[in-house]
This record gives structure tokens, C-alpha cells and sequence, in this order.
């Protein structure tokens, strides 16, 4: 049996509980560091859309007369998780903790499941978070080597987007508070032209209404606009979810990001965006969920080393959900970071649900 054709490869001795860190792994080339204006967070919060999504007559930058309804929506072009350049996980993310930590350092939250600092740690480039990057794309690599391309190859034929709708964004200007809603895409049918007149089908999961498609639960109440560049400011959700295909299974990587931050610099006409991030936080036990239905897929469930591959990643943790640290609790987070680039579409209707998960079930610590 294959022990490591799993959790093995691009980060050798996986397995093991004394888990080896990962900081030569492949990250972009043309990976981007964060905005210079971003900040630390430092506080909770999980917004929700309401029922009605859309609408709204306030916000908007100075003298911009927001209409009912007004609304620029982007959507994903591209995303650069990481496949090219050795160690450069460290450049793309954003320091959720505003702590620039080693594996010395004593002022962060406690290692899960008997695992090292030196997992988890060090942090990216001037305090980056981004134990994802760090260790577990390296193992989505071990998996599948062209995943990064075969992301960016489905979201050029339409299979899957994530969105963000913002509320009365002015043509020009600032606007020092606008609501920016969250949404996934479903298949759009065909290859999206990204000229402002895509009607994307929405995930329906991440509505209040099933029968409204601007709906959205995640919302980030607080977003702003400072010449082109656009913060959704911290500490909202953010889902991104990714088909994926393993042998003859298909299903979806659900990455539900806590404490999540976006920015991006918007087109002079702001109808696109470039040089984005999204930071944030994923929950352990959300991750090994995950990892359970992959598992699955890939017809491990019976793996003997089922155990060592969910300790593995609870030693991963390197941060809490909140997006703070705390010496006196055990880390039950993994942060996260990608960029990306996005242009105009619009809200299309409701899409179909999403299958139930299979997941392997009654086994690991």
C-alpha cells in the first residue's frame, strides 16, 4: 500500500506526528505582498446579510447620489494559491495577528496535539500568516501537482466563482463605508466573457432566501475605498469553494474562512480589481472535516495512517479562529491566504444545491 500517496511528496514524512515544516514549498511567482495599509485584527465578528441582500441608498463617496439597487459586483478571474516559486507561501496574505512570529516566540496560542512550534512557524514575510500555504498546499500538491492550473482552468470555463457585490461603490472617489456581500458561484453554463454582463448563478447555501438571490449571510458591513483601494475590513466570513476531483469522485473544497480580510486595487473605471488578497482563518476542525470527504474520494478511509494524517493537521494550527493569539489557549485555527485577480459580472439566479458530502465516518483521534 502506498502509504504517502496521500499526505506524502512535496512535504516528505508527513505522516508522522514529529511533522517536519514546510517553508521551501512552491508558492506563486508573481506573488504580490500585502497592501501596505494592512492592519492587524484584533477583534470578532460574523456579519449577516438579512433577507432583503440587496439595495440600500447610503454610503458612496462624496456628492455620489446612490440609487436603490446600486451595486458593482466582481467576480474571481484568477486565483495564485501557489505552484511555482520555492518558499513563496511567505508573500501572499496578510498579518491577521499583527505579530511577526518565529518559533521561539512566546506570545501566541499553544500548539495542538503534542505538535512543534516549528510547524506552525515561522510566519511569511513581515508577519504573514499563511500556515495553509505553508503546509497544507503542499499536500493538496502531493495530491494533485496541477491544481493551482486546474483552478484557474474552471474558473475560465465558468464552473465555480466567488463574488463580491458591493453597495454603492462611486465611479470615483473615496467612500469611507460601503457593504460588500459575499457569494458563491455555481456553473455558469459557458466560459464567462468578464464584460459586465455575466449572469452568474449563485450558491444558495449561503442565502437567507432561497428564493432571493442577493440574499447573502456574509456580509462585510464595513468595507471602504481609499483612492483604488478597496478594504473589506477584518473579521467577517468568507467561503470559498472549490470543485475538485479525485480518481472517479467529484466534490468541492470548502474553505470557510473566519476573521477573513479582501483587498484589492481597483480599475480606474472600477469594473476589475487586481493584486488582490484574501486572508483569513479556517477552523481546524472545519479543515479535517474536509480532509475526511478527500479521503473518501480518494477510497482511504481504511488508511491505518487515518489517525497520523487528522493529528497532522491539528498540528498545523497556528493561530485562533478569532484571528488573535493567546498564550493561555491552544491554537484551533489555520491561516490562510491567496490572491487574485476579478472583473464585473452580475447576480444571476438561484443554483442547485450542492450534493450531500460522503465523508469517512468513526475514525481518527
Amino acid at each position: 500500500m502506498r502509504k504517502l500517496a496521500l499526505f506524502g511528496g512535496a512535504c516528505a514524512g508527513f505522516v508522522v506526528v514529529a511533522l517536519g515544516a514546510c517553508s521551501d514549498d512552491p508558492v506563486d511567482d508573481d506573488a504580490l505582498p500585502p497592501p501596505s495599509s494592512a492592519m492587524s485584527t484584533s477583534a470578532t465578528g460574523n456579519g449577516a446579510g438579512g433577507d432583503g441582500g440587496a439595495g440600500g441608498d447610503g454610503g458612496g463617496g462624496a456628492g455620489y447620489v446612490c440609487q436603490p439597487g446600486d451595486a458593482t459586483t466582481f467576480a474571481l478571474t484568477e486565483l495564485r494559491f501557489g505552484t511555482t516559486q520555492v518558499g513563496g507561501w511567505k508573500k501572499v496574505g496578510l498579518n491577521l495577528d499583527g505579530l511577526e512570529t518565529t518559533s521561539a516566540s512566546t506570545d501566541v496560542c499553544q500548539p495542538q496535539a503534542g505538535g512543534s512550534a516549528s510547524i506552525a512557524y515561522p510566519d511569511g514575510d513581515n508577519g504573514i500568516d499563511n500556515s495553509f500555504g505553508k503546509n497544507l498546499l503542499p499536500i493538496i500538491l502531493s495530491i494533485l501537482p496541477t491544481w493551482g492550473d486546474e483552478v484557474n482552468t474552471q474558473l475560465t470555463f465558468g464552473k465555480f466563482n466567488a463574488m463580491l457585490r458591493v453597495l454603492c461603490l462611486p465611479p470615483t472617489g473615496d467612500a469611507p463605508q460601503l457593504e460588500t456581500f459575499v457569494f458563491g458561484g455555481t456553473d455558469l453554463g459557458y466560459p464567462p466573457l468578464f464584460n459586465g454582463q455575466d449572469e452568474w448563478p449563485v450558491v444558495p447555501e449561503l442565502l437567507s432566501n432561497m428564493n432571493d438571490p442577493l440574499s447573502s449571510t456574509l456580509v462585510f458591513e464595513n468595507s471602504s475605498v481609499t483612492g483604488q483601494l478597496f478594504d473589506s475590513a477584518p473579521n467577517e466570513d468568507f467561503v470559498l469553494s472549490i470543485p475538485i476531483q479525485i480518481q472517479d469522485n467529484a466534490g468541492a473544497l470548502k474553505l470557510s474562512l473566519h476573521s477573513a480580510r479582501v483587498m484589492m486595487t481597483l480599475s480606474d473605471d472600477r469594473k476589475g480589481a487586481t493584486g488582490g488578497v484574501i486572508a483569513g482563518v479556517l477552523d481546524t476542525e472545519e479543515v479535517i472535516e474536509q480532509a475526511r470527504k478527500i479521503l473518501w474520494m480518494a477510497d482511504r478511509c481504511d488508511d491505518p495512517d487515518y489517525d497520523n494524517y487528522i493529528l497532522a493537521i491539528r498540528q498545523m494550527s497556528d493561530i485562533l479562529v478569532d484571528g488573535t493569539q493567546d498564550p493561555a489557549q491552544t491554537c484551533n485555527g489555520i491561516s490562510f491566504g491567496v490572491h487574485f485577480e476579478m472583473e464585473e459580472v452580475q447576480i444571476g439566479d438561484v443554483g442547485p444545491a450542492a450534493p450531500a458530502d460522503t465523508l469517512c465516518a468513526g475514525l481518527g483521534p
